[in-house]
């Protein structure tokens, strides 16, 4: 990662987001479409879009770490946008709500003798390996304005170079690639939002944005995010309308479930769900999107962080009489979002070493020794309306965005910077058949005279309901045995989708039944009720029992 300097560089990405999908890595930086720092490391971006109509909401998480003063995020819009505050709360329920879910149903047990307990193999892989002055008077400010902890402007040119000026005069550094980008917007008539903090507004003061605006269509600037874009970066987008969403200028493409780790868990699933998907795409040309989801069987709502749920916990804190252990109780909660709950605290009782700010704000016999009866009165007024009006209800804001149960599609990709060269556009075609959150198979296993044998049927949710695409011998994955690599494409169809009638099939793939012979493979223990995926640690608690008896004796 290349450090950060004390120019404001703009990196052109959506959000930084569900970082549990990739290793670890320390992130300077994230804005929306555009951000602060390159290059970032990001396994999702994230944006919710409702559409009514002609007017288009949408919800961009905006996560954020670095210098407050470093903070800059650009943002390609049509006309003049109205703005709220949202809440990463809500991002934060909305997504494991609406992940695909892998089901494995397994029938019958292998031979005993497919057993060797003396030959004892940890197995713990998850997937298979993935194979200028001038420009003031020719740039148009539009709105200013102040949005919670942001200083928005909207600006517009018919001149990119002046557009290009202004914003390089406002420090927003481009980056290299960043000129030749903006100018594509600024052709086809597009307006930018340019958003920094406000003076008094820390790092931790970010949050997602909302913006209402008229457009024919929900659309995505990805090209913009090809100046600073990790190889096979994820955008995850949810779209709310009256039915099931399409991307109308991307393929639609389904994957290969035959190759996907069905056997060590739902979450295990589902992050080989995520490289699974990263193939398919490339395979398919470079660009499409999976529909993880789309129906309205989903309390989606019912799943989030609720503004009732937030008062209460406020109100708990509100009932304690003493103000110092108000603001204790508040900064050890775990319901708010902590970074916000920094910033509001350290704005009301100032003055604290940021090293020493866990021991001072926990305790309340700490703070009275440093604050006066007068300071800690105020700070409690200050911190309860910081709270309702940049925490609480910007939740309100984003859950009204589901008001009227609207139907929910969330979309998944992945792409590199040489394939973001088309704007992803999307629609709602009503002819389409849902799509579950649930996909299924079964693994079959059967001891007969010739030993241990298996099959994997394919199930509802995958499209190939009742295929059986794997035949095995020997002991069947999950049993302390490799998952099986399969010699098959990624992708299984590709195909294109519009506002009405059925998808047209670009490609679809007939497959041969995957042949796995595990009958020389390492063998684990199993047979005595010791299966599955959780072999290893039942296992490994056997060999700590084992020594510790030895110990005693």
């Amino acid at each position: 990662m290349q450090s950060r300097s004390r120019t404001h560089r703009v990196v052109i990405v959506l959000a930084c987001s569900l970082m549990f999908l990739s290793p670890a890595r320390r992130v300077e930086a994230c804005g929306g479409f555009f951000c602060q720092t390159i290059p970032i490391n990001q396994a999702a971006e994230q944006i919710i879009f409702r559409t009514d109509g002609t007017m288009v909401t949408a919800v961009v998480l905006i996560q954020y770490a670095g210098d407050a003063q470093d903070f800059s995020w650009v943002l390609p819009v049509p006309g003049v946008p109205e703005f709220e505050l949202g809440s990463a709360l809500v991002f934060n329920s909305l997504e494991p709500a609406t992940r695909p879910v892998f089901t494995l149903e397994t029938n019958g047990e292998p031979c005993a003798d497919a057993f060797d307990n003396d030959n004892i193999v940890f197995d713990f892989s998850l997937a298979p390996p993935s194979s200028a002055d001038g420009a003031e008077d020719s740039v148009t400010v539009l709105e200013s304005l102040s949005v919670g902890p942001f200083l928005i402007e909207v600006v517009r040119s018919d001149d990119p170079e002046a557009m290009i000026d202004w914003l390089s005069e406002n420090n927003y550094d481009l980056a290299d690639r960043g000129p030749e980008l903006i100018s594509l917007y600024v052709e086809e008539g597009m307006n930018f939002v340019a958003m920094k903090l406000q003076q008094d507004a820390g790092a931790g003061d970010v949050q997602p944005l909302i913006l209402r605006y008229e457009s024919d269509e929900p659309m995505i600037p990805i090209r913009l995010t090809a100046v600073a874009a990790d190889p096979d970066m994820g955008v995850l987008v949810w779209l709310l309308g009256d039915s099931r969403a399409v991307p109308l200028n991307y393929p639609h493409v389904i994957p290969n479930y035959t190759r996907l780790d069905w056997y060590n868990g739902s979450f295990s699933a589902y992050l080989s769900y995520q490289t699974l998907v990263t193939e398919a795409m490339n395979e398919a040309g470079g660009r499409g999107f999976a529909t993880d989801y789309a129906g309205r069987d989903l309390d989606v709502v019912g799943q989030l962080t609720t503004e009732q749920s937030l008062q209460a916990e406020l109100g708990f804190y509100l009932d304690f009489d003493d103000d110092a252990e108000f603001v204790a109780g508040v900064f050890g909660s775990f319901v708010f979002p902590q970074n916000q709950v920094r910033e509001i605290i350290v704005r009301a009782l100032p003055g604290i070493d940021p090293a020493n700010e866990f021991a001072v704000y926990l305790s309340p016999g700490a703070m009275r020794e440093i604050f006066s009866v007068e300071q800690l009165a105020a700070a409690r007024t200050q911190i309860a309306d910081e709270i309702r009006t940049g925490i609480i209800e910007p939740v309100a804001a984003t859950i009204a965005v589901f008001d009227g149960d609207p139907y929910v599609t969330r979309l998944y990709t992945t792409l590199s910077a040489d394939e973001m060269t088309v704007d992803p556009i999307f629609s709602f075609n009503p002819d389409l058949d849902d799509q579950p959150l649930e996909r299924r198979a079964r693994l079959d296993v059967d001891c007969s005279v010739v030993g241990t044998s298996w099959t994997v049927t394919l199930g509802a949710g995958t499209d190939r309901d009742g295929e059986v695409v794997i035949d095995g011998t020997g002991l069947p994955p999950g049993f302390s045995v490799p998952i099986p690599v399969v010699e098959q494409d990624a992708f299984w169809r590709t195909e294109t989708m519009s506002t009405s009638g059925a998808p047209v099939v670009l490609v679809q793939k007939s497959f041969p039944m995957a042949q796995v012979n595990n009958e020389d493979a390492d063998r684990g223990l199993c047979g005595t009720g010791i299966c599955g995926a959780g072999a290893a640690t039942a296992m490994i608690g056997m060999m700590v029992g084992m020594r510790l008896m030895r110990r005693r004796r």
